[in-house]
């Protein structure tokens, strides 16, 4: 009798049971940690606990602290701290852009060394990420055009075409303000819009398909036992640099590729195979914004 070859491991359903309910455990973990920083910052915000605080502190002032009492200076603190980072947070949300000025130390810079800077906020995945900066100077002499100096913008942002549209430096262009007929006028305010807009929308993308990762659960260590096996999705990521077409794979071989618009929505979408495409799936890919691909796909698949 010929021994056999097969050495995969017959799947058990109690080991298949306990990843899934410590995979559970551990989403309902991190769960409440971020529910109990949340509890934790809207309390010591809110006025009623610095009200509160600042009470008990006056009068711990008056009279002397016995051993059983507790000092508030350190809640007090916290709280304070707590209210300047709300404060700078709602600052960043609602402004989104701001500008400032800059001297530039080089002795032969252009214009005396006087650089506009504008700085860039965006959120993504409920944290602020690191600010943008954009510098512009006005290197003509008896010319106001601003042009781009200096700047943080990656390169999956474009800039230079935001730059040649609402800053344009060529022959016919006219500073801001001017009343030349017929001039291409500088927008500094479309301009600086247009580039949070392409950033924002960046960054989105880009969260939604690290979102869809984390849904099909395809940065997991694959086991051949347990949640492995079930894996109909095998990856998901972005076929660009600027994230606006997204590349999904399918175990059985099949691939697709998704081409997302300005607004977050799918625009188009191919699935080929090895009998083909799959329209199909196509179809039901193509029905709706990016955020909702991972619904969109388990359709298909339950």
């Amino acid at each position: 009798m010929i021994p056999s070859t097969d050495d995969s491991i017959p799947e058990d359903p109690i080991d298949f049971q306990l990843d899934n309910e410590i995979s559970t455990l551990q989403d309902q973990i991190s769960a409440l940690k971020a529910q109990r920083s949340i509890q934790v910052s809207t309390i010591l915000s809110s006025q009623s606990t610095r009200s509160t605080l600042n009470r008990l502190r006056a009068s711990q002032k008056q009279s002397k602290l016995s051993p059983t009492t507790t000092d508030t200076t350190p809640l007090l603190s916290t709280s304070t701290a707590q209210l300047v980072h709300t404060r700078e947070n709602l600052y960043r949300l609602c402004a989104g852009i701001t500008t400032f000025r800059i001297q530039d130390p080089d002795p032969n810079a252009v214009d005396g060394g006087k650089v506009l800077g504008l700085r860039i906020d965006v959120a993504s995945t409920g944290k602020f990420v690191r600010p943008y900066y954009v510098m512009l100077n006005k290197p003509f002499a008896g010319s106001e055009l601003l042009r781009v100096h200096r700047h943080t913008i990656p390169p999956c942002i474009p800039l230079s075409s935001l730059v040649d549209r609402y800053l344009p430096n060529g022959k016919g262009s006219a500073a801001m303000g001017s009343k030349e007929p017929g001039a291409k006028k500088q927008d500094l305010r479309r301009f600086a819009r247009a580039l949070r807009k392409e950033i924002v929308g960046y960054h989105n993308r880009v969260s939604v398909i690290k979102g869809l990762r984390k849904e099909f659960k395809l940065d997991e260590k694959v086991s051949r036992k347990g949640k492995g096996r079930e894996r109909v999705i095998a990856d998901i990521s972005a076929a660009d640099a600027e994230a606006k077409q997204v590349r999904i794979e399918w175990v059985d071989g099949r691939i697709g590729r998704c081409v997302v618009g300005e607004g977050g929505e799918v625009r188009k979408c191919v699935v080929i195979g090895e009998e083909g495409r799959d329209f199909e799936t196509e179809r039901r890919v193509a029905r709706g914004a990016m955020e909702g691909i991972g619904e969109r796909l388990r359709e298909g698949i339950y």
